[in-house]
């Protein structure tokens, strides 16, 4: 197992307060919880012109996505899934709205749970995660994974919105 290269002779509680907060409210316009909230799930599946997913396909993604990070920080036998067939639903449609609704709560819920892991301070956000294969691969940086790709396709899910022209006025 490699060590973390990194010293933990820092305080670090500012980084995770800091982090798990941002992690669970962006502080941008708007976050992950604005682009899913009262988003309709007979829209959910609907292909709109000049965007490659729909909103199932997105969220769907982000949750495997989200539960994979948290597996492969905490998990001693992580195998990471085939790219991209793991990561992305077979269908552009939920196959129902109860599934559209049980994918958003756990999407929310995995971040939730990286923020718990962020903040847990007997966690050393500098130490290699369990399977990690290079220096570099910490809790720290899986984190920040989880961050940057809910930021990025909460952007795709908010542009999606407003192309379908449900976007609340802000």
């Amino acid at each position: 197992m490699l060590r973390s290269r990194y010293p933990v002779v820092m305080d670090t509680s500012q980084l995770r307060e800091t982090l798990a907060r941002q992690l669970r409210h962006s502080q941008a316009q708007a976050g992950l919880s604005a682009a899913l909230e009262g988003f309709p799930p007979d829209l959910a599946g609907r292909q709109v012109a000049g965007h490659r997913h729909t909103a199932w396909q997105q969220v769907e993604h982000m949750r495997l996505a989200a539960e994979d990070l948290i597996a492969y920080c905490q998990d001693p036998h992580y195998e990471a899934q085939t790219w991209p067939d793991g990561y992305w639903p077979k269908s552009p449609q939920p196959p129902s709205a109860e599934v559209w609704s049980t994918s958003n709560r756990r999407l929310l819920d995995a971040t939730e749970q990286m923020a718990g892991i962020v903040e847990d301070p007997n966690v050393d956000l500098y130490a290699n995660v369990p399977t990690a294969e290079k220096e570099h691969h910490h809790t720290l940086r899986a984190a920040l994974i989880l961050l940057d790709h809910n930021g990025y396709h909460a952007a795709q899910l908010i542009a999606l919105r407003q192309a379908l022209g449900i976007w609340p006025a802000r």
